[in-house]
């Protein structure tokens, strides 16, 4: 296995948004952003549609979750995921993320409502866990000026 230090994983199954390119770019100040999403991977207009809302000076790299980071990737790395699942995968292949950032999971069938943004069900949870057992400390905090909270206090 891979070990490999990233500045910030965050889970947000909307990838790509404001809250990522204006809220956290700017104050992580990294270089590269990766999506880690099998969906996005295959999707060459997605793909060209995120390049457009990335800033000039950070490159964007999409990847299937659980695959080895581009060689080009350094710590100085955002990684987003749509899911708890996925931010395990990544894990798994190496990915070591200084900060794991919890920002919207949305209402979908089957999921319920902890806090305003954040809806779970039993997978979510059952991955939270893992990660947390595995040692990480998932956050969330869908902005920079929200105030963080522990997924383990909220779960």
């Amino acid at each position: 296995m891979n070990d490999f230090p990233v500045k910030f994983l965050r889970i947000d199954d909307r990838l790509l948004h404001g809250q990522v390119i204006v809220g956290w770019l700017p104050v992580l100040g990294v270089s590269h952003l990766v999506v880690a999403n099998t969906k996005v991977a295959n999707d060459i207009l997605r793909q060209e549609m995120m390049r457009i809302s990335v800033p000039s000076g950070v490159a964007l790299h999409v990847i299937p979750p659980g695959n080895p980071l581009p060689a080009s990737v350094s710590f100085d790395t955002l990684i987003v995921v749509a899911s708890p699942r996925d931010a395990w995968l990544c894990v798994q292949d190496g990915i070591r993320p200084e900060r794991l950032n919890v920002g919207g999971m949305h209402s979908r069938p089957g999921k319920t409502e902890l806090l305003e943004a954040l809806h779970l069900d039993d997978e979510d949870r059952e991955y939270f866990t893992r990660l947390m057992e595995a040692g990480h400390v998932p956050v969330f905090q869908p902005t920079p000026q929200n105030d963080p909270v522990s997924i383990n206090d909220i779960l």
